[in-house]
């Protein structure tokens, strides 16, 4: 096996045949790392970052493994001091939610450390490692770990963030027993109250109207951030989403349930699907209905949409809100994980600025030493 070190564009763009291949093979399969989103978002967001995408060769020059990885700073805070190497996508101004290596399963002993020797190779060109949302039941973790505490200083767990999760039952009825008393009742209530007073439906987003139902369900979501706070809403952010969305809903691998009222989007939520799995990312609802709680309606229809397309998981990914711990069976976590080159001064002084501010009254540690 040869370790070869991707650094142009090119280079990455003949990667296109194997990626998804070795994608499908690994233990952690996300559409976060699927080629149509790296690819995407390399192509928009790719200012200030450099590629450093290892991969394991055979002998007839083909991938066995991929870590796709960057280097680059983070837009803002003390980190835009210090360049990173992390996972493609994984930093900027759209972050994947669920990233790792491309690992056939079964043979990260093997395959792993290889690839993790990436980062001893490239310490030149980087002051820290910022490796955020690896899943925890990840078999690449131990690997990455170990390959960390070799060759840097302060390898941890900087955020363990857990992801609320529905187990999806064959059908609706089997899966409104699971359901908690309390807001399985309240659904039900204001769901039968706006079929009686509204020509109300339930739809899914389809290729041919998802030009205009993406721009509905953009201006559904902006109700709620008026000042165009949410980063979904912002230009480039859109842009990437949009054309993303309007490809994955062809294929399926996208999906938009939307709630109408005499034809025009009310509520709906946009997420992705993986295998047997469905990633729930953004939503958005008209304020007018607010008295349905038409952001639980939405929700209902999403996990009525996914049961009827035979999934068996919705993962709401990372955030901790009420409605997610109402409706959750169980859970799964992601980490951040974050190294340091030992020979950097900067990345030395940004570390003893971040421990003095942490000392400071108030402060609530976030790190968990790994």
């Amino acid at each position: 096996m040869r370790l070869d070190i991707i650094r142009d564009e090119a280079d990455f763009l003949a990667l296109q045949p194997w990626w998804d291949a070795l994608l499908e093979q690994s233990a952690t399969p996300t559409p976060f790392l699927r080629w149509d989103w790296v690819r995407l978002w390399w192509e928009i967001f790719h200012e200030g970052f450099q590629l450093a995408i290892a991969v394991l060769r055979d002998a007839q020059q083909r991938p066995l493994a991929i870590a796709p990885l960057m280097i680059g700073a983070e837009p803002a805070g003390m980190r835009r001091h210090l360049q990173h190497i992390g996972f493609l996508a994984g930093l900027g101004e759209v972050k994947g939610e669920r990233m790792d290596f491309l690992v056939p399963r079964g043979r990260e002993a093997e395959l792993t450390p290889l690839l993790c020797q990436v980062f001893p190779l490239l310490a030149a060109e980087w002051q820290a490692v910022r490796l955020n949302k690896l899943p925890e039941d990840s078999p690449n973790k131990l690997w990455i770990v170990r390959a960390l505490n070799e060759c840097t200083t302060g390898a941890s767990v900087l955020l363990r963030t857990q992801c609320f999760c529905l187990s999806l039952t064959p059908d609706w009825p089997a899966f409104t027993r699971s359901m908690k008393s309390k807001p399985r009742r309240e659904v039900a209530r204001r769901l039968a109250a706006l079929q009686s007073e509204y020509d109300f439906k339930e739809v899914l987003v389809t290729a041919a109207d998802a030009e205009s139902r993406l721009e509905e369900f953009a201006a559904l979501h902006r109700h709620h951030y008026p000042e165009n706070v949410s980063s979904f809403l912002a230009p480039a952010a859109w842009r990437f989403h949009r054309q993303l969305a309007l490809k994955w809903i062809t294929t399926g691998r996208a999906m938009i349930p939307c709630l109408t009222i005499g034809g025009e989007m009310v509520g709906g939520v946009y997420g992705f699907i993986e295998g047997d799995e469905f990633f729930y990312y953004q939503s958005g609802w008209h304020p007018q209905y607010a008295r349905f709680s038409m952001g639980r309606l939405s929700f209902r229809w999403a996990v009525e949409s996914c049961i009827l397309k035979g999934l068996r998981l919705f993962d709401m990914l990372p955030g901790s809100y009420r409605y997610k711990r109402e409706w959750a069976h169980t859970s799964r976590y992601v980490l951040d994980l974050e190294a340091y080159q030992p020979e950097s001064l900067r990345a030395t002084l940004f570390r003893s600025v971040r421990h003095l501010k942490r000392l400071l009254p108030g402060h609530t540690p976030s790190l968990i030493t790994a």
